[in-house]
């Protein structure tokens, strides 16, 4: 979808002179208004207007009936409403809150903001009314031309965020129906391939490679829960904070506005005892004190939120990236960093993640998205190791340690884990393909197999392990630093 924002807002009242004042605080102003409203800017430092390019297409109606009809009509054009003004009282037609229950039924992403100057409705009632909604704010008259510009620029961005959270989440969707359809293709394919017994050698290599791209995918289909769990978390305490901060805002607001009184009356000498006690009476029941101390930390939070949610959204985006055919110079540190991020709700539950990445590590030959395919699978089999582990022996925590260094003229990575262990009696066979000790339906026997042809076939390196039982393993792979000439006809079949 574009990157621009989308300004365009709907006012719902039946007093006109409310439409003017809306297109005057939102959008583009004339030369007369801007003019005066410099001069009151120099007078009374009122705020300035919206620059151009933040200014809104404001559209009115005096009922919500018509306002419906312009929601339908702005919708069949594909020009949607990010958000609605709506007034709680228009007689003699619905009300603000019918008004938006009905926009809603066109349009449930509309970010709608109730304006009532009464209380017509308690907020139990509102939602008995319209349900629990993050899309509903209410406005109090006479409202603030800086509430309603900073109101109204935060509902279009968050408008635009969620029409791009949707994007993906649609994208997502179509790729794990796409990638479960291939899956089962080649499930069947493989059942097919087994029972006939009858297919050349290079019919039962290809067969492989398909099963190890379905399981590829199937891991990125089961990541992305475990993704939308982690973006979940920061995005709750975003909000969080983000409504704490507009309740102190309003707070802060009275204070200020019943000083700005009192300070007029002071110099006009026409200050009263009640006035002071009303502007100390106000002061006192804002807890300035406890906004001043809280405020900081919600901001920090909040920041915090948003720069975990992008950090996850950008290494999901680095690991999901379509692998090249030929190998690309790609650092490994940051290879390993994304998918670390990428697996986190795979392993955070059961281990301690330890990265000892080597900082001067030189840049590797590697087909990047086979490598970032090959560090999750071992980290998937690190943290269900440690988790058969827990399961006998509640309580705690394993540990996972990912290690680089440079070792001669190769770059080596390992992952370390404190898990089972692998029974002396299978480990000539880890790295075989089908072979598994997991239970039917729970593993495909594809993991390590995958691994070794990224590693030994496709990168020319080498993998081992150490494993003692009861004190978990360590897989050691190697990747050389200088690239080494591709054959194009043997890997095509493999990559």
């Amino acid at each position: 979808m574009s990157d621009e924002i989308n300004r365009r807002a709907l006012v719902i009242d039946d007093n006109p002179a409310i439409h003017e004042d809306f297109r005057k605080i939102l959008g583009p102003p004339e030369h007369d208004s801007k003019t005066v409203s410099q001069m009151e800017g120099a007078l009374f430092g009122a705020a300035d207007s919206l620059p151009a390019a933040s200014c809104f297409q404001v559209d009115c109606a005096t009922q919500g009936q018509e306002g419906l009809e312009r929601l339908k009509q702005a919708c069949a054009r594909g020009e949607r409403y990010a958000l609605a003004f709506v007034d709680v009282r228009m007689p003699p037609g619905w009300d603000g809150i019918e008004t938006a229950a009905h926009l809603w039924a066109v349009d449930p992403d509309l970010q709608i903001v109730i304006c009532t100057a009464y209380s017509d409705y308690s907020w139990n009632e509102m939602t008995a009314k319209l349900g629990h909604s993050d899309r509903l704010i209410i406005l109090k008259k006479p409202f603030d031309n800086i509430e309603v510009t900073q109101m109204a620029e935060t509902l279009a961005h968050k408008w635009h965020l969620l029409q791009e959270a949707k994007q993906r989440v649609h994208d997502l969707e179509a790729l794990a129906e796409e990638r479960t359809a291939e899956l089962t293709v080649a499930n069947q394919s493989l059942r097919s391939q087994i029972e006939e017994r009858t297919r050349s050698e290079r019919e039962r290599q290809m067969l492989e490679v398909q099963l190890r791209h379905a399981q590829k995918l199937e891991a990125i289909g089961h990541l992305a829960a475990g993704i939308a769990h982690e973006i979940n978390t920061p995005a709750q305490y975003v909000g969080d904070n983000a409504r704490f901060l507009d309740d102190s805002h309003r707070q802060i607001s009275k204070v200020l506005e019943s000083h700005r009184v009192l300070l007029q009356a002071v110099k006009q000498q026409t200050a009263t005892p009640g006035l002071v006690s009303s502007a100390e009476e106000i002061l006192n029941g804002s807890d300035l004190d406890y906004l001043s101390e809280q405020i900081p930390s919600a901001i920090k939070a909040t920041i915090e939120g948003v720069d975990r949610i992008s950090k996850i959204v950008r290494a999901m985006k680095e690991f999901s990236h379509p692998g090249s055919k030929e190998k690309i110079l790609a650092d490994v540190n940051r290879a390993i960093e994304t998918t670390v991020t990428v697996a986190r709700n795979e392993w955070k539950y059961v281990a301690e993640m330890r990265l000892e990445l080597e900082s001067d590590l030189p840049l590797t030959p590697c087909f990047v998205g086979e490598f970032n395919q090959t560090i999750l699978n071992l980290i998937v089999n690190a943290a269900q190791a440690i988790r058969e582990v827990l399961a006998a022996q509640p309580g705690g925590k394993g540990t996972i340690t990912v290690r680089t260094r440079r070792a001669g003229d190769s770059v080596e990575v390992s992952v370390r884990d404190t898990g089972a262990g692998i029974p002396e009696a299978i480990r000539s066979r880890i790295f075989e393909p089908f072979f598994t000790t997991k239970e039917v339906g729970t593993g495909t026997g594809q993991g390590l197999a995958i691994v070794y042809a990224c590693v030994v076939k496709h990168h020319g390196g080498t993998i081992r392990f150490d494993s003692e039982v009861g004190q978990g393993s360590n897989f050691i792979l190697t990747l050389p630093i200088s690239p080494l000439p591709l054959i194009s006809e043997v890997n095509s079949a493999d990559v």
